[in-house]
């Protein structure tokens, strides 16, 4: 009893039977009243009523299922290099940490936030016109007598696709309609005059100014619940950067 050549032998049978035996069992799935509340909760949440006993016996058995196969899945090693849980996994991650609590008083950030970003919620220069389309540059003289003699601009000129009028549009939204060069001429536009022939994608116009309206920022009574909205993405986004930043220099990058 003394010799410790015969308690290592001993020992080591021990071990390697125990191992043997545990190994040959099969893998315990232990269905908590915990997990019977959750799978009843969702069930309310998506159906909008208590699940009876037979239904909620049923999703304990399609909840067991699912365990049984997730867990086969792990041990053939299925989640190994496939992108779909590589991406969904990092999602998840990016869901823990991005979650920022919601203050009950956010008044002063959201209005900092805002104050920060103001040109992110300003109305940029906007125009309110007139045009007249013709396709030929020479129409113009017969155009501008017919105004001279009161006849309805909307009657004149050739017809075309384009609104008669546009109301407050930026420059991109007019670029947008009418083409680039047309809106590198909007500076010569006269409030209340008819101004042409302008060039545009189409052909040309004669274009009258009604109103120009400055860029301005909108009021944040207006959009408080955008803003604040914005502001809490930005503060997920940089909780996510942070603990990004933190974990990298845990890490060795080697470009090969």
């Amino acid at each position: 009893m003394k010799e410790p050549l015969l308690w290592f032998f001993i020992v080591g049978g021990l071990l390697f039977g125990a191992d043997q035996y545990f190994s040959d069992q099969p893998d315990q799935i232990i269905v908590t009243s915990n997990q019977r509340d959750r799978l009843s909760m969702l069930w309310q949440t998506q159906t909008g009523k208590p699940a009876t006993i037979s239904e909620l016996d049923s999703l304990v058995e399609r909840w067991i299922k699912e365990e049984v196969f997730y867990r086969e899945a792990l041990r053939l090693g299925l989640d190994k290099d496939d992108s779909i849980v590589r991406r969904r996994m990092v999602q998840k991650l990016g869901f823990l940490v991005e979650e920022v609590e919601d203050r009950n008083s956010q008044g002063e950030q959201v209005k900092a936030y805002y104050d920060e970003n103001i040109e992110k919620y300003s109305l940029p220069v906007r125009y309110s016109f007139s045009q007249i389309f013709f396709n030929q540059r020479s129409q113009q003289e017969g155009i501008r007598s017919e105004l001279d003699n009161g006849v309805s601009w909307r009657e004149l000129g050739d017809s075309s696709m384009l609104n008669a009028s546009f109301i407050s549009k930026s420059e991109k939204e007019i670029t947008a309609s009418f083409g680039k060069l047309f809106t590198t001429q909007l500076f010569t536009l006269v409030q209340g005059d008819w101004v042409g022939p302008i060039r545009s994608s189409f052909g040309f116009h004669l274009v009258k100014l009604d109103r120009i309206l400055p860029g301005e920022a909108t009021p944040l009574a207006y959009i408080e619940k955008k803003v604040a909205a914005d502001y809490q993405q930005s503060m997920r986004d940089a909780a996510i950067d942070t603990y990004y930043r933190e974990l990298l220099e845990e890490y060795g990058v080697i470009y090969e």
